[in-house]
């Protein structure tokens, strides 16, 4: 159970972490005309120098680093997350550069459902009452546009099942997040170097052609670590619950963006809002629910006052 500074951080770095997160499709329509494999070879490329200052400016950051190196387990694990990670990063800009973005929003509102499952399933966290009614409305509205439409988003599914499982694994893993996105970063890097190295060998690389566009597939590794990095900080701070909790606020940023600058309103059909309505109702109570139970562990943590003494005592 962490503590209750622990858990304000948490729930603090985890909002940087979804608010980032719900404006990155801003950054992939300046790259919408880069292959989606291109513009993630750049995301972890240009992510390991950031990581690398990260890790050396870090009290006993090369320390922790060349530990997870002589752990075969750790390096195994973490070569599992990364692969869950850089999959998860390829689908959503799939979903951006193809005009998805509002149905990559549908699927991480599906979130809460996995993060919940995940976290009963393998780490021993309980549900809420309220987180049940919340869940199953958080159910039918993501089912509702298969229903009616007939056809399965395997991207709305996909998406959330892989982050999901990433988060599981960083939260298992008795590793801090630096070092952690570190060796993920390093793990990652070399087959993306040489596949960049090979585009520019035969000339349909993207980078180097416009000086601009080129600056933006660099700026993809502070558009990756930031956010990567305070969700990790999040995740080992608050429960996996709470992430279902707080994650709603990425796909809502997501969804306002899709219809207001990056002209998908006509993919928002009414069963798509009324999934939409469902999603928000579940949330608002997840937030409720979160209220009260940290008013409830405030008052437990407070000192009882001492009873007083009878009089005549002496």
């Amino acid at each position: 159970m962490p503590t209750s500074s622990q858990f304000r951080s948490g729930l603090a770095f985890g909002m940087v972490a979804y608010l980032c997160w719900g404006a990155v499709p801003l950054y992939f329509a300046q790259v919408k005309d880069v292959p989606a494999p291109e513009i993630l070879a750049h995301r972890i490329g240009w992510s390991m120098p950031l990581m690398l200052a990260v890790t050396l400016l870090t009290p006993g950051g090369v320390a922790k680093l060349w530990a997870v190196f002589r752990s075969r387990r750790l390096l195994l694990t973490l070569l599992v997350s990364a692969t869950f990670l850089s999959g998860n990063w390829l689908l959503y800009i799939h979903a951006t550069v193809t005009h998805r973005v509002s149905e990559a929003s549908l699927g991480y509102y599906m979130m809460p459902v996995v993060n919940a499952f995940l976290a009963t399933l393998f780490l021993g966290e309980r549900l809420r009452p309220a987180h049940y009614p919340a869940l199953a409305l958080i159910s039918f509205g993501v089912a509702l546009p298969f229903v009616v439409q007939g056809v399965f988003t395997w991207l709305a599914v996909a998406l959330p099942v892989t982050f999901g499982l990433y988060g599981l694994l960083r939260k298992k893993m008795p590793v801090d997040s630096g070092t952690g996105l570190t060796v993920e970063t390093l793990l990652l890097v070399l087959p993306c170097a040489g596949y960049v190295g090979f585009k520019m060998w035969d000339g349909t690389a993207v980078f180097g052609r416009d000086l601009a566009l080129s600056g933006w597939l660099a700026f993809g590794g502070v558009v990756t670590v930031v956010p990567l990095l305070t969700y990790t900080l999040s995740i080992r701070r608050i429960p996996l619950v709470t992430q279902a909790m707080i994650q709603f606020v990425s796909p809502t940023v997501q969804l306002l963006l899709a219809v207001t600058v990056l002209g998908e309103w006509d993919a928002m059909t009414w069963d798509r809002w009324a999934a939409m309505g469902c999603v928000w109702v579940a949330s608002a109570v997840f937030i409720a629910d979160a209220v009260v139970q940290n008013r409830q562990a405030r008052r437990a943590v407070q000192p009882r006052p001492e009873p007083a003494e009878p009089v005549g005592a002496r």
